[in-house]
């Protein structure tokens, strides 16, 4: 049959199921763009479950996984009860969709559909061009093609791959999604078509008017689309087209977490597949509400799929728990509406508890030598009955600032950043930790040496103390493990209540270093800092014999930075003892010049 006398069936068809041709399917203008009473009529049409459910006909929670090893395989993994169903060759090309009781994916260059209680193929079909993308229902599979001229969406039998209907588009279409009977379809990144699965009608189309639509996303009760920017929850209020009017979201992402999307982009062909994007994914549910205002999310919060770890964030953005996978890399996540499930490339499969990142099931595709791909999950509602096992959160964070990968140096200072607003002596234990890696990146390190200076918690005195202990010894071979730094954080507890045994502790521990002469003028500077930060006057007898043993010295006496320091750390709980000291030194003749200028700036009333 030719092209047209096919678009002649499809509008006769349409003419029965709308009442009339008088618009395209997919045209680029249209009088019926954000119709409030078409969206509306079009999403009471959706036979959606009263419950969150998988989709297939079992209502069983199953993974349908991609797996490499000699050759390509489809494995179909039973989430309840933690094994393989069934195991098949298939020289999978594209992301697996699910149907009532059948998958359908590319294979080489066929759209193939297999039945999913053993995997055999049901049908076969060759494609029609370069396929863009499928999804499927209970009783349909959808499939978007493009032959180099024009974009096709198709619709096939599930049962038998008869062809359904088929409608040509005057633009792009992207990879579209279907859920209880209606298919949604990009178009031209500025519109989405929402389809009467049966017929292909069209019965409502909606055009964003401040953001494109080139993302989409269905569960068993919800629709999402969006961009890279944000969400949308389709509901009547998308008709507006408009952030504002619709049910959106835009949370926040930290920067160290750049390459994260709200989902699969439908126009990237590259996305056809399983691929990295997979692993960088926001996870989320929302409620339904008819109320006007942004997304209400579910548990009042959302996390964040980033490669080998998923972090929890609250609403607000605030950081709740993160999840440190061993070893590999999680390929493919969802979110459940109960737990976040993934499938690591090794095999491993994973349930956390979104609101706590509790682990709530481990599991393995026993697959062996293969290498994961990608995988569909097809587990809406699951709730493992395993008893959780609570998050370690920070470990989980010392475990992302020791991986030595540098593909995630900008995710360790996401992990340190949240590590350094832990209060307790571990954490900071762990922080210094960081410092005294000789594999850590040097911009982690600055990053903690900040870090560390606005804590502020007083319970760090003890381990900062204990982190001076080493000195250099020429003999030993050793050195002090960040000097510098760990002088910094003593000076950043001033003003904090600090036990006073400590700061006796801290003082006599940083004297040491004062007084070695191996220790190197900045390092001298930030000693000078904290000893006057924290000593309240003790460290005066100690500075100021500093001072007369150096004063005259060639280097300190003409050093710009030191003279000034130990001058401002005498005057700040000098008496009349100490500022009597600095008159002396500065009149001394042997004195330096630079340190005899440099007492004299700094009492010029005195």
């Amino acid at each position: 049959m030719s092209r047209v006398g096919a678009r002649v069936i499809v509008c006769a068809a349409l003419v029965v199921a709308v009442g009339g041709c008088h618009h395209p399917v997919f045209g680029l203008t249209t009088s019926n763009d954000n119709d409030a009473t078409a969206l509306a009529s079009a999403l009471s049409r959706r036979q959606l479950p009263e419950s969150p459910m998988p989709l297939g006909a079992t209502h069983q929670p199953r993974a349908y996984v991609a797996v490499q090893g000699g050759a390509r395989a489809i494995v179909a993994f039973e989430l309840a009860a933690g094994k393989p169903a069934w195991r098949v060759d298939a020289d999978v090309q594209s992301r697996i969709a699910v149907g009532g009781d059948f998958i359908v994916e590319l294979e080489g260059k066929q759209l193939v559909a297999r039945d999913q209680a053993r995997g055999a193929v049901r049908w076969k079909l060759a494609g029609a061009g370069t396929l863009i993308g499928t999804a499927a229902d209970r009783d349909r599979a959808y499939a978007v093609w493009h032959d180099g001229s024009h974009y096709e969406i198709a619709a096939y039998d599930g049962a038998s791959g008869g062809k359904l209907w088929a409608a040509d588009a005057e633009g792009a279409l992207g990879a579209p999604a279907a859920q209880g009977g209606l298919v949604y379809v990009p178009f031209f990144a500025q519109w989405l078509s929402i389809l009467d699965g049966k017929t292909g009608a069209p019965l409502a189309r909606l055009r964003g008017i401040d953001e494109q639509i080139s993302m989409l996303h269905t569960t068993s009760q919800a629709a999402y689309f969006g961009s890279k920017q944000g969400v949308f929850r389709l509901d009547a209020r998308s008709a507006s087209g408009t952030r504002a009017g619709g049910t959106y979201a835009q949370l926040k992402i930290p920067p160290q977490l750049d390459r994260t999307s709200y989902g699969v982009d439908s126009y990237d062909p590259v996305q056809l597949a399983y691929t990295a994007a997979d692993r960088a994914r926001v996870l989320l549910r929302s409620e339904a509400t008819d109320a006007a205002g942004p997304m209400r999310l579910a548990g009042d919060g959302y996390a964040i799929h980033y490669f080998r770890y998923v972090f929890g964030f609250g609403a607000g953005g605030e950081l709740r728990w993160a999840y440190s996978h061993p070893r590999v890399e999680l390929v493919s996540t969802e979110h459940t509406g109960y737990v976040i499930v993934g499938v690591a490339a090794n095999g491993d499969v994973v349930a956390l508890e979104p609101q706590t990142g509790a682990v709530r099931f481990r599991g393995s595709l026993g697959t062996g030598a293969d290498h994961v791909l990608g995988a569909t999950f097809d587990a809406d509602g699951w709730s493992p009955s395993s008893q959780s096992e609570p998050i370690e959160t920070v470990a989980a964070l010392v475990g992302i600032t020791r991986d030595h990968d540098a593909r995630f140096d900008r995710v360790k200072e996401l992990a340190v950043q949240a590590l350094a607003k832990l209060p307790g002596a571990e954490v900071t234990k762990e922080l210094l930790g960081v410092l005294a890696d000789p594999r850590a990146p040097q911009k982690l390190k600055d990053t903690v040496v900040e870090l560390l200076v606005a804590r502020k918690d007083p319970s760090s005195l003890p381990v900062l103390t204990a982190q001076l202990a080493v000195h250099t010894d020429y003999l030993l071979r050793t050195e002090p493990d960040a000097l510098g730094p760990v002088a910094k954080a003593i000076a950043g507890l001033a003003g904090a209540p600090l036990d006073p045994k400590q700061v006796a502790d801290a003082l006599v521990a940083l004297q040491s270093h004062l007084d070695a002469p191996a220790t190197a003028t900045p390092d001298l500077v930030l000693v000078i800092a904290a000893m006057s930060a924290i000593g309240g006057g003790a460290e005066r007898s100690a500075l100021g014999s500093h001072l007369l043993l150096y004063h005259a010295d060639d280097d300190l006496g003409n050093d710009p930075s030191w003279g000034p320091a130990i001058v401002r750390a005498l005057d700040k709980h000098g008496g009349p003892g100490e500022h009597e000291l600095l008159r002396y030194v500065a009149e001394d003749p042997r004195t330096q010049p630079a340190l005899a200028a440099a007492i004299r700036d700094g009492l010029p009333a005195r």
